[in-house]
């Protein structure tokens, strides 16, 4: 039986952020997963912290003549929607195995219920590290050369998964209604969140109401909706340096995926991925073909993305420019292209 004293630990935040990438508590789970698919651990180690558990396996077969290799596992419990994730990631997992995107992302192997809290996914493991991990080690020609390529990237994942696509999953389809819906309700606690994560200062926090803009300006409603990563930061894009040049290997996870548009797409991949280089964001959207739609005011309408997004605004955003008189300013200063 499934010790769930230790997971107990996990069903409260305090205890899930102390403990959720604890190799202790999880090691005698990750063997039990393992041993359902026929493996034996060799070792495990701990992926990149981010919202669940997850762990690199090194295993061999019982069967001593299939070859060993490395694995993937992750496991999701009831904090942070992780019911939801891991039906996104599932089938995602699934379905963009089977797309001939320029960057890949890792297949699902196996799924699994560890208990009735918490299910369990199997990846392909990718042999690589995250960009974030090697990013004063890219040059400049490496770092142009990221965002050309995501934005390809990113504009063929869009026009893949428009809201009339048949072969995705029920799970993962596109819906404008539901993403309307969703800056609806950001922006009406749009004061609130900001108030309560202190990431803006009082003089800036009074401009939001009359500076974010309607979601009106913020949809094409002309358009089909698209899925969205939404969390491209530099934790998720793994690859590895190759006679001193970066050589991109995959976009992981896809727990955040959503119904949206570009402009929230940017969000993370801007302000986390490229440190918000107003280059690397030109780069980008050269390459992605930016619509007519966001053209027109695209600073206020990124920034305003930036402020309905679901979690507070980087330190590192705000701080280089503490002299921002006016939201107006501060959107300048990071989406002027």
């Amino acid at each position: 039986m499934v010790n769930t004293h230790t997971l107990n630990s996990l069903t409260d935040r305090a205890g899930y952020s102390a403990h959720f990438m604890d190799l202790t508590l999880w090691e005698p789970y990750i063997r039990r997963v393992c041993q359902r698919q026929g493996m034996v651990c060799q070792k495990i180690s701990p992926g990149v912290p981010g919202t669940f558990p997850t762990f690199i396996v090194e295993f061999s077969h019982k069967d001593i003549l299939r070859p060993a290799g490395s694995i993937l596992v992750k496991f999701f419990g009831h904090l942070f929607n992780g019911e939801e994730s891991f039906h996104i990631e599932r089938d995602l997992g699934s379905w963009l195995t089977e797309q001939s995107l320029s960057i890949p992302s890792p297949g699902v192997i196996a799924e699994g219920l560890l208990n009735p809290d918490w299910r369990y996914l199997i990846f392909e493991h990718v042999a690589g590290v995250s960009i974030g991990q090697v990013r004063d080690k890219l040059t400049k020609d490496d770092w142009s050369a990221v965002a050309r390529s995501l934005g390809e990237y990113v504009h063929h994942l869009h026009a893949l998964t428009v809201d009339h696509n048949p072969e995705l999953p029920i799970s993962i389809k596109p819906s404008l209604e539901v993403f309307v819906s969703f800056l609806e309700h950001q922006r009406l606690s749009c004061h609130i969140n900001h108030n309560t994560w202190a990431d803006l200062p009082a003089h800036l926090l009074d401009q939001l109401e009359d500076f974010v803009l309607t979601v009106e300006h913020l949809v094409d409603f002309s358009a089909h909706p698209y899925l969205i990563h939404a969390d491209l930061t530099a934790d998720h894009l793994l690859g590895r340096l190759e006679n001193g040049r970066w050589r991109t290997l995959s976009v992981i996870d896809w727990g955040d995926a959503m119904s949206g548009n570009l402009l929230y797409e940017l969000v993370a991949l801007h302000l986390d991925l490229f440190r918000s280089d107003k280059q690397l964001l030109r780069t980008f959207l050269d390459a992605y073909g930016l619509p007519s739609f966001y053209r027109r005011d695209f600073p206020r309408k990124a920034f305003s993305m930036v402020l309905l997004q679901q979690f507070p605004m980087p330190v590192q955003v705000y701080q280089p420019h503490r002299d921002a008189r006016t939201l107006q300013d501060l959107a300048e200063r990071l989406f002027a292209v």
